[in-house]
């Protein structure tokens, strides 16, 4: 089924997470990232000039905590600590916001409508319902494994209307 943005291929996700990170930051299709209420994923909505939601991030802690510390140089254990405990610090939720932002260009050329990054969530099972209605009515979808140098690998989803 076609979407109305585009969904990027792992070369261009990959492209973009080096120009973030530097060095080399394969992305290869991976499985898909849980987006069910009880999970533990995060998700960053995309919206139109409307302000409807039309399209998300989604990642699992990993790759949230290894991008989130990757993004302004904190330390590799940072990240491995808020992997086991599952509680990312502020300062890596605001760094996730802004590489959910940066991905949002992936989503664009100058065919597709202009999309905007919208809100995080840290928590799945607190998304409100027009995030929820969205994902569940999205037309397409892309799941990548991310490899971030010296922070580790983490799985990341592009879902589209």
């Amino acid at each position: 089924m076609s979407t109305t943005f585009i969904l990027p291929k792992a070369a261009d996700v990959s492209k973009t997470l080096v120009m973030l990170f530097g060095g080399n930051v394969p992305a290869t299709p991976g499985k898909p990232v849980d987006i069910k209420p009880n999970s533990s994923s995060l998700i960053t909505s995309y919206v139109d000039d409307n302000g409807k939601v039309v399209a998300a991030f989604v990642c699992d802690v990993p790759m949230a905590a290894n991008a989130g510390c990757a993004l302004s140089m904190m330390p590799a254990s940072a990240a491995k600590d808020a992997i086991k405990t599952k509680k990312l610090e502020v300062a890596m939720l605001d760094n996730l916001y802004e590489v959910a932002n940066i991905l949002s260009v992936l989503l664009m050329n100058d065919k597709t409508p202009h999309l905007r990054v919208g809100t995080l969530y840290p928590e799945m099972g607190k998304i409100p319902p027009e995030v929820r209605n969205m994902l569940s009515t999205a037309k397409g979808r892309v799941d990548f494994t991310v490899n971030i140098p010296r922070y580790g690998n983490g799985c990341m989803s592009l879902l589209a209307i």
